[in-house]
């Protein structure tokens, strides 16, 4: 890779990790479906001018129902689940367990369509798991009594993003990226729209957080996913891939930095360990063979 291309991919780590932060720091004063809502359709409002642009607007009719499934399923109740984690989880720790999509993936590929894990994909799998287990034992990342309950709903939304990317290359494989980011997103806020009416905060959330719910619509989705996609196209999917290894990285060191979250050894280790069974899971180390190319892109 050339240097710009170090520096875009740092850059990009920086704005996804980044993203757990401030969904943690934000969904207080906002609430989950609020703070979802808004950040998707300020996403849209970024992303959706470059897609004019490109000749990509019809694109957004081709595959309505799909896309529908998509945008709901797979889009808006993920991030409405890690919303809910937010609340109860560091931000450290919402990043470490994201990143465990690949190793739900693996299993549907496995169970459902039948693929060969491999001898080295198996063991990712057990070590990856087996990391998540240690992280949750007696767990201080935990910021309420609900942890156990907010590390469910993150597991539960890796897994919806495993059955999504699997869902989006079966049904979604012919639409372009950016029309698949632009039209997922906008048909998630709009059916969260009705819930994030309802749940509004009483009391009016601080300049602060909406400075935060801005960083996440513009930087880390609106931005993030137009870097994303530049990544793609001049170093490839594997390269671009690793991404997912340095946001948890910036989590826990901003999440320590900016709200003052302890780094425990035991938090640092335990997502050591689900690093490294993912990265065995995609098939990057020791094989390093080439993944399927990603659907939407988990950015918190």
């Amino acid at each position: 890779m050339q240097k710009r291309d170090v520096g875009e991919l740092l850059l990009l780590s920086v704005l996804w990790g980044a993203a757990y932060l401030f969904m943690r720091a934000a969904v207080p004063a906002f609430g989950p479906a609020a703070l979802i809502a808004l950040r998707m359709a300020i996403a849209v409002a970024v992303l959706l001018p470059w897609l004019a642009w490109r000749g990509g607007l019809g694109q957004l009719n081709a595959h309505p129902v799909a896309l529908g499934v998509q945008a709901v399923v797979f889009t808006a109740v993920p991030f409405l689940l890690l919303g809910f984690a937010a609340q109860h989880l560091t931000a450290g720790l919402l990043a470490v367990l994201s990143a465990t999509a690949p190793l739900f993936a693996a299993l549907l590929s496995h169970f459902v369509h039948h693929e060969r894990l491999g001898r080295w994909r198996s063991v990712g799998l057990l070590i990856g798991f087996g990391g998540v287990a240690l992280l949750t034992a007696g767990s201080v990342s935990f910021k309420s009594t609900q942890g156990l309950l907010g590390v469910g709903a993150v597991l539960l939304t890796a897994t919806l993003w495993g059955v999504g990317a699997d869902y989006t290359r079966r049904r979604l494989a012919g639409m372009d990226n950016l029309a698949l980011t632009v039209g997922s997103l906008a048909v998630a806020s709009l059916a969260l729209a009705p819930l994030a009416v309802a749940t509004w905060p009483a009391a009016p959330p601080p300049p602060r957080a909406w400075v935060e719910m801005a960083f996440l619509g513009v930087a880390s989705s609106g931005l993030g996913f137009l870097l994303y996609y530049r990544l793609l196209r001049r170093v490839g999917a594997v390269r671009a891939m690793s991404v997912t290894f340095l946001n948890p990285v910036v989590a826990l060191v901003a999440g320590a930095l900016y709200l003052g979250e302890a780094i425990q050894g035991r938090t640092v280790l335990g997502a050591a360990v689900v690093l490294v069974g993912t990265a065995l899971s995609l098939g990057l180390w020791p094989a390093r063979a080439q993944p399927a190319a990603p659907g939407l892109p988990e950015d918190g």
